[in-house]
């Protein structure tokens, strides 16, 4: 595991390079670009309505409120509440797919999105309190319902054991299902206390199937084992870096490094598995590498960061550079 260094950004060379931390400290994170449109996005043909089956044209397609975000391979999942639609940006096969629910439920309120395995998508609405399958192509399959899911925000799959985590912020629970919608138990309650939680908000899963919960109006990150066993927590409230004030999105790099946004400081904190912070990336504004509204993250494979930059209508890119300690 390398180690970050906190700073702030710089721009070298031209406006087009952006580095964090400054110098003299070693760059650990390097901004690539941004997108709103398909064709900033990499994705050059029109796109797909799997609600209304038709095909628009991509010329007047532009991202309004991009929220829930997660990467798979060569393809961009974003969840947008304002146009009510999943946006599946397949840069392989370049196209778009435009998901809007089902054709007797239309989406109300996309939150939270994640793939298994198979390309299956879950998409969480936390108004309709349901959680949407889709295939991969984005055909409806069917909807996963329970009495216990209120207002169901992050969702994620382990897979080893193709667990789906459902993160309940009213209930201030973590409910897990298989796949298809069986009820297995549920995470925590309502409290402080070590596996206890506040409005929880998003949910990545490590390592081990170790799951990283935002629990947002207690102002701190709660670490869990598969099973939803306390293993340990970070953060406070507070206006200084390494405290939050409303923790919203959370992955975890190749190293298991957490990275946490947070919708009122406008920027994302990095921090290692001890809690401590190593890094903090951007600030308010509407230039590359700033932020309004940050809400999710998701980290790729090859630890590319992409995330959902709410007010500025669009993703932003970043990669983490491998040099050594």
């Amino acid at each position: 595991m390398f180690v970050f260094f906190i700073g702030m950004s710089l721009y070298a060379g031209t406006q087009e390079r952006l580095y964090w931390p400054q110098e003299p400290d070693p760059a650990r994170i390097e901004y690539i670009d941004s997108f709103s449109t398909a064709a900033q996005a990499g994705v050059k043909k029109g796109f797909f309505s799997k609600l209304s089956d038709f095909v628009f044209g991509e010329d007047n397609f532009k991202l309004l409120a991009p929220f829930g975000l997660k990467i798979v391979k060569n393809k961009i999942y974003v969840t947008d509440i304002s146009l009510k639609s999943v946006y599946v940006f397949d840069t392989e096969n370049d196209e778009i797919i435009d998901i809007k629910g089902s054709s007797k439920q239309p989406f109300l309120y996309p939150i939270g999105v994640c793939v298994d395995d198979e390309g299956n998508i879950y998409v969480s609405d936390s108004v309709r309190a349901q959680i949407f399958v889709f295939k991969e192509d984005g055909d409806f399959k069917h909807i996963i319902q329970n009495v216990r899911i209120k207002r169901p925000v992050g969702v994620a799959i382990n897979p080893e054991n193709k667990n789906l985590y459902i993160v309940d912020a009213v209930s201030s629970q973590i409910h897990v299902m298989n796949t298809n919608g069986k009820f297995l138990f549920s995470i925590g309650n309502f409290g402080k206390k070590a596996g206890e939680f506040n409005r929880p908000t998003y949910i990545a899963i490590g390592k081990n199937g170790k799951l990283y919960v935002t629990d947002s109006l207690n102002h701190r990150v709660q670490i869990l084992d598969k099973d939803g066993n306390y293993i340990s927590s970070f953060g406070n409230v507070g206006e200084k870096i390494g405290s939050f004030v409303n923790p919203r999105g959370i992955a975890v790099d190749s190293d298991e490094n957490i990275y946490v946004s947070d919708t009122l400081f406008n920027a994302i904190q990095i921090f290692n598995q001890k809690g401590e912070l190593l890094l903090v990336l951007g600030r308010y504004g509407n230039r590359a590498g700033e932020f309004s509204l940050p809400v999710n993250i998701s980290i790729s494979e090859n630890d590319k960061i992409y995330i959902s930059d709410t007010n500025n209508k669009r993703v932003q890119m970043f990669k983490r550079l491998n040099i050594s300690k």
